[in-house]
């Protein structure tokens, strides 16, 4: 059976109704937001292949039982390593990102105007509502008020969900 490639989370016992199931919408979550781990990590790859470290501190109690330190150099580690408190970011904005996507049945022409605005607006209104230190920022206006540098860091996502939902 071919797939459909306006299904992007179909699975089988699914494929009739097109809506994913938890467990593929859960998948297609963790799988972004691993690349969108990844993408940023690159930023900071030198050129002897070694990472710049990005030492942080973590709450996460699970995960400082299990390395006995607070301290994660979340450059050096992938997400799958990453403590809960250091992978919610790129989680929650993977969450918003795979909502989208399977509400647009995986097809999402940012080249049009209008398709690019109404998805910057809605990654950009969820990104404000997890980020309270920028309410009354330079970043607390509308996706198209932004600079453009500011918008492309949001269009980006949906980037990086094409590539990795190709079906190519």
């Amino acid at each position: 059976m071919e797939k459909d490639k306006t299904q992007t989370f179909d699975t089988v016992e699914h494929a009739e109704s097109n809506e994913p199931s938890p467990e593929a919408m859960g998948a297609a979550v963790d799988a972004l937001a691993t690349a969108f781990h990844e993408d940023w990590r690159k930023t900071r790859l030198d050129a002897d292949g070694n990472y710049e470290p990005r030492v942080k501190a973590t709450k996460d109690e699970a995960w400082v039982g299990e390395h006995g330190t607070d301290q994660v150099d979340i450059a050096n580690s992938t997400y799958s390593d990453l403590p809960e408190d250091w992978k919610a970011e790129n989680k929650a904005a993977a969450e918003v990102i795979v909502g989208i996507v399977n509400d647009e049945k995986g097809s999402i022409d940012i080249a049009d105007p209008d398709v690019y605005d109404k998805v910057g607006e809605t990654i950009h209104a969820a990104w404000l509502s997890r980020n309270e230190w920028a309410k009354g920022g330079d970043l607390d206006v509308p996706f198209s008020d932004l600079p453009q540098d500011e918008k492309d860091k949001d269009i980006d996502q949906v980037i990086v969900a094409q590539r990795v939902f190709s079906n190519e």
